[in-house]
């Protein structure tokens, strides 16, 4: 089965769940927006000083503050949500996975599975928390240390699910699945993958916000090796899916 990782396209916006705007940032008169170099390095802008609502305190670490999505969704999402996504997917800058209605009726229409979902507030998009944990040799992941001594979360980690092999894949093809290892990115707690029915059916339903790039198989991690010991750089043609709205 062919199986995919999620990606997102940068936002040139702030979007924010869990946190509300206590005091905004000073705006120059001038033009304030960065250059798209910029933005595509460093993200967007800040709105100002942000502040944790008050009903996910119990949420976060009492030592480090991280928290994980899984606790979050728990609690689920009241206003004031700011959701500013071009497309129909991303994460917020609170670590949350947002997806649009109409995303979300595509996983419904295809019977997609692996996955579940709440309103964010009143803005008509979902907070989407995937279900499916899947195995993982060990190495492929290597969580950075020292750990939090409370929570045990990492500060990051380094490594990347590039292959087949890497992952326990589902037989299901239209799922939606996760490593089980929370590494705690800047962004996301663990990298997004589907399986070929949920790619099908976001390419039919014309989302539009990131791209899906396949996992290599075993004859084509076995070529990038051995390109590799040549001193080449190699990767299959045509492994990533767009999507663009086409």
């Amino acid at each position: 089965m062919n199986a995919y990782y999620l990606g997102e396209r940068d936002q040139p916006r702030s979007s924010w769940v869990l946190y509300e705007l206590v005091k905004p940032v000073k705006r120059k008169t001038k033009k304030s927006e960065l250059p798209n170099a910029i933005l595509r390095f460093f993200g967007p802008q800040p709105d100002g000083e942000m502040r944790m609502k008050q009903q996910y305190f119990s949420a976060r670490c009492s030592s480090c503050g991280r928290y994980t999505e899984e606790s979050v969704f728990r609690i689920g999402f009241s206003d004031p949500i700011s959701i500013r996504i071009r497309g129909d997917f991303s994460h917020t800058q609170d670590r949350v996975f947002a997806v649009s209605d109409r995303f979300l009726q595509a996983l419904k229409k295809s019977h997609v599975t692996g996955y579940e979902t709440k309103p964010l507030g009143s803005t008509g998009w979902h907070a989407l928390l995937v279900t499916k944990l899947v195995d993982h040799p060990e190495g492929v992941l290597t969580p950075a240390e020292p750990r939090c001594p409370v929570c045990r979360l990492p500060d990051g980690a380094v490594g990347s699910f590039q292959h087949v092999e890497q992952l326990a894949i589902p037989v299901d093809s239209n799922t939606f699945f996760t490593p089980k290892t929370n590494w705690h990115r800047q962004l996301w707690d663990r990298d997004i993958f589907v399986g070929q029915g949920v790619v099908d059916a976001l390419k039919a339903a014309g989302i539009t916000g990131g791209y899906c790039n396949r996992l290599w198989n075993v004859e084509e991690t076995r070529i990038a090796r051995e390109k590799a010991l040549q001193g080449k750089k190699w990767s299959p043609a045509k492994a990533t899916v767009f999507l663009n709205g086409k």
